[in-house]
């Protein structure tokens, strides 16, 4: 379509500006050329431009699909005139590139579940359930269903009552039977469990763990899993990686004895002998090292963090390298089948990351620190440290990258706002919805401050997850909310 056939008539003379319009999004792509349009044009015009350069005869009811636009990486927000007239002081005459693409739909909260504790992980990986991780010490795989119907979650309590910090599936979704989950804890432990059944009619009971996995001599931070759940990955605020190998058959003997041979942070190293003379560690008994699974030691350990783990991450196209971020400020990529480090990513030392994602398409990380900062970091350079940084108004606990699309994530932060963020237009969130905005109401029509089991709550988001449809978050507020998020 040429330009002057695009571009609608206007009554008198009207001055012209070139512009060339273009999408990464293939189906929405136009013939390639440079468009004479009104310099008087906003969103809404050019929107309908698209529209109806896209629509074919049988389309012609069909409902307009609403089209933002990009030009060098801001976001369109009035005139094309206005637009030249601020970055190129009223030059007419060089074409304007601009980017458009479908506007994504503003999150609209679907429901709200309250929880007895603090929320510390959450994962949609698995179509049709939530997987989430407590303070109060267990997992719960929560159907989706049970947001507006009595479905009860699958409860999972670990061996120790001092917390779970983080939660992952080990299974990939195609496997519907003897599915596999962990979660990592507060007792240094990553704690495995196998469902028989995701059946809701099935007894809860049968589900049990299978392995406790050992190593860590502080709490977990991050666990994760990949080649189809056989190897898992383990960070902690000891400062180590943890590779774990599983077997392919179930072991009929622990790797390790049951006594622990290291403290949690802060515990009084006095041991004290019990009946039957064997040492035993005040306060840390073997029920609380993971009594109901095969006690398994690391295959691999990685040291290369000053300080803390913070987050770990399977890389999406290389599958046999993992990358870790660290209190330290530092990204590092460990070579799994070398058994070594090979990447590091210095950034600043007071830049404390607390978590991490990828996108499958670039490989590029994203990570979320204490300094309220999210930063793009460029795995393909090997000069490159931070591509890219968005300041934010509050630390980031929580992000994850879209699934598809190159350009969009999710984050969670302290300030309790859920936050969907396009790189592309750095300077503001495409969108911000505060948790708190609509409390969910107890018995007796105000929020909740305490928990049935006493625990203070608060406006902290922790936990987030987005699987391009949904994004589902939780935290100090002893809730989990579930927003409608669909992004391109």
């Amino acid at each position: 379509m040429s330009a002057s056939a695009a571009a609608a008539p206007a009554a008198g003379p009207s001055r012209t500006l070139p512009i060339n319009l273009f999408t990464h999004h293939s189906p929405d792509s136009i013939p390639s050329s440079t468009y004479l349009l009104p310099a008087s044009w906003r969103r809404f015009q050019l929107s309908e431009l698209i529209n109806k350069v896209l629509r074919t005869d049988a389309e012609v009811e069909a409902k307009p699909v609403p089209f933002e636009f990009v030009i060098d990486g801001e976001v369109l927000r009035g005139s094309l005139e206005a637009w030249v007239k601020k970055y190129r002081q009223g030059d007419e005459e060089r074409v304007v590139d601009v980017e458009y693409r479908r506007t994504l739909r503003v999150p609209q909260e679907v429901a709200r579940r309250e929880v007895e504790d603090w929320v510390s992980g959450l994962s949609l990986a698995r179509p049709g359930y939530i997987l989430l991780s407590s303070y109060l010490s267990h997992l719960q795989l929560i159907p989706l269903a049970s947001f507006t119907s009595p479905a009860q979650p699958l409860t999972l309590n670990l061996p120790s009552l001092l917390g779970a910090t983080c939660c992952t599936y080990l299974s990939p979704s195609s496997v519907l039977s003897n599915v596999r989950v962990a979660a990592g804890g507060v007792d240094r432990l990553v704690h495995i469990f196998e469902i028989p059944s995701l059946d809701p009619s099935a007894p809860s009971t049968s589900a049990r763990e299978v392995y406790s996995l050992h190593g860590h001599t502080g709490p977990i931070s991050s666990v994760i899993s990949g080649r189809e759940g056989k190897d898992v990955v383990s960070g902690a605020w000891d400062g180590a990686v943890n590779l774990y190998v599983l077997p392919e058959f179930e072991p009929t003997e622990h790797q390790l004895e049951a006594n622990p041979s290291t403290f949690l942070p802060g515990q009084k190293k006095r041991r004290k002998a019990n009946p039957s003379g064997v040492s035993i560690v005040e306060g840390l008994n073997d029920g609380d090292v993971g009594e109901g699974g095969w006690r398994r030691g690391p295959d691999t350990v990685f040291r290369g963090h000053n300080g803390r783990v913070g987050a770990l991450v399977w890389d999406k196209r290389d599958k046999e390298k993992v990358w870790s971020a660290g209190w330290d400020g530092s990204v590092r990529g460990w070579d799994l089948e070398m058994g070594q480090e090979g990447v590091v990513r210095q950034g600043p030392m007071d830049k404390s990351i607390l978590c991490m994602d990828q996108w499958a398409s670039t490989g590029t990380l994203a990570t979320g620190a204490m300094d309220r900062t999210i930063c793009l970091w460029d795995t393909r350079e090997a000069t490159s440290l931070i591509s890219l940084t968005i300041p934010t108004a509050s630390p980031v606990p929580s992000l994850t990258c879209h699934p598809t699309s190159q350009f969009t994530l999710a984050a969670a932060t302290y300030s309790g706002h859920i936050q969907i963020w396009d790189v592309r237009s750095p300077k503001h969130a495409i969108f911000s919805v505060s948790k708190a905005a609509t409390p969910a109401a107890g018995a007796g029509g105000k929020k909740r401050e305490v928990t049935k089991n006493g625990k203070v709550l608060g406006e902290r988001l922790l936990a987030l997850d987005w699987d391009g449809e949904r994004v589902v978050a939780g935290g100090e507020d002893g809730e989990v909310g579930l927003w409608d998020a669909r992004g391109e």
